[in-house]
């Protein structure tokens, strides 16, 4: 995933608490870069409920600040 797919994704799921249009290899890079926790039970779903870690938070933060600055 490219640095704007990922912001994106996490924008997606920090707004609607889904994985909306995110593929499932999408979903495990997420979360093998602890950015994102996928509820229990909802990993086989085709669009799961899933959490921002605190580190996909710190993440999304960050690059908000610099897409509003530019």
């Amino acid at each position: 995933m490219k640095h704007e797919d990922v912001v994106a994704a996490l924008r997606v799921i920090a707004e609607k608490g889904m994985a909306i249009n995110i593929t499932k290899e999408d979903l495990k890079d997420l979360q093998t870069y602890n950015l994102i926790d996928v509820a229990k039970g909802a990993e086989n779903e085709r669009s799961p409920a899933c959490v921002l870690t605190k580190k996909g938070k710190v993440m999304l933060k960050a690059n908000s600040k610099n897409l509003s600055a530019e």
